[in-house]
């Protein structure tokens, strides 16, 4: 009787599983030794399959919810996939600038920046698309910067002590020059240094608002509600695209449906894993990242990793997005864990590195000018 060496048993191992979680990913449908024998090219007998996918079952990462029936993943099972990925698998060109596209199609609206962002994750990868930015209500203004973006168009930058950043895109019924924007950015400035964002409402209600007029006074007014808005939802999440989940919910859901749509209604929850990801998105073993000097990564968390138990049959593919070496926001994706992991993970970093690129483009325009 042949005995394979371990390594080759092993990898045969790893093949067969990750291909049961393809398989399953693909088709929603358990998965057979007899599917793996006669579709699988692994030229192995059926009793081996059996086996191996016996063994599998044994060390946690397949379980068989009928005697008779095939293997799904578990949790474990569906681990392994997601970390292989990370060698095996690498943005198609083609995906990129579908990415891409649809990406500077929608960014061209300045109102919503975030909003927006969230659609577009929603809308490429069919799941729903969530970003949320770092929360910053209860610490300093280092620095305020308005930034000319066209005749009608001016992104306001907030610094605060901490390094965080918040950003926000404002647009005018009318046209403020270049010269204008600088001069009330310098004037915030000067007043606003150290003062504590939470006070910055008032401040320029109080202290600027009623001696502007035209344009200028149009601009303070946006900030003003931007900071009073900031006030009353310091760690706001935008999330577009729970539809698309409903849509795609299977038989037997119901109850899944009911327990996700309870958290996203009272958004505490989700929110806080959210922020808590955010802090740790610097390190984690369980980081996906494509090799060189990116300054973010991709995350996934699979059903019962998430420390929510209402989430314990989704998935979340996240990534902060970076400034200065600083993670100032997160994007990402919620949806069922039987999801095509390549592709979100392509859409969620490449969109990441896009938001990072557009932040780093916007204050090299305040620098140049």
């Amino acid at each position: 009787m042949r005995v394979l060496k371990p390594e080759i048993a092993q990898d045969r191992k790893e093949k067969i599983l990750n291909w049961v979680v393809y398989n399953y990913v693909s088709t929603g449908k358990p998965v057979s030794s007899e599917v793996i024998a006669s579709k699988g090219g692994f030229n192995v007998s059926s009793a081996t399959i059996r086996n191996i996918l016996k063994e599998l079952e044994e060390t946690g990462y397949l379980h068989q919810a009928h005697t008779s029936g095939g293997r799904v993943p578990s949790d474990k099972g569906y681990r392994v996939y997601v970390d292989n990925i990370t060698r095996l698998q690498k943005l198609a060109a083609v995906e990129k600038e579908r990415v891409e596209s649809e990406y500077e199609r929608r960014i061209e609206q300045l109102d919503g920046f975030l909003k927006h962002t969230s659609k577009v994750i929603s809308d490429l990868s069919n799941c729903a698309g969530f970003v949320i930015s770092a929360d910053i209500q209860e610490d300093a203004v280092k620095r305020l910067d308005l930034i000319s973006l066209g005749p009608k168009s001016v992104l306001s930058v907030l610094f605060v002590h901490s390094g965080i950043m918040k950003h926000a895109a404002f647009s005018l019924d009318k046209t403020m020059e270049k010269g204008a924007v600088r001069n009330l950015s310098l004037k915030l400035n000067k007043r606003l240094k150290d003062a504590p964002v939470s006070d910055a409402a008032k401040i320029i209600w109080k202290e600027f608002l009623h001696k502007a007029e035209g344009v200028e006074q149009e601009l303070l007014k946006k900030l003003v509600e931007y900071f009073a808005d900031m006030a009353k939802n310091p760690d706001q999440v935008y999330l577009e695209g729970m539809s698309r989940i409903y849509e795609n919910m299977e038989s037997g859901d119901i109850e899944d449906m009911r327990n996700i749509s309870r958290v996203l209604e009272e958004k505490e929850k989700f929110s806080h894993m959210l922020r808590e990801r955010l802090k740790d998105c610097a390190g984690g073993s369980r980081a996906l990242a494509a090799p060189g000097a990116k300054k973010h990564i991709v995350n996934v968390t699979i059903g019962s990793e998430n420390n929510i138990k209402e989430f314990k049959n989704f998935s979340l593919v996240s990534s902060s997005y970076c400034m200065n070496d600083k993670a100032v926001g997160l994007v990402g994706i919620l949806g069922y864990k039987r999801m095509e992991y390549p592709k979100m993970i392509s859409i969620v970093d490449s969109v990441s590195s896009m938001v990072e690129q557009i932040l780093s483009d916007w204050e090299k325009v305040d620098l140049e000018d």
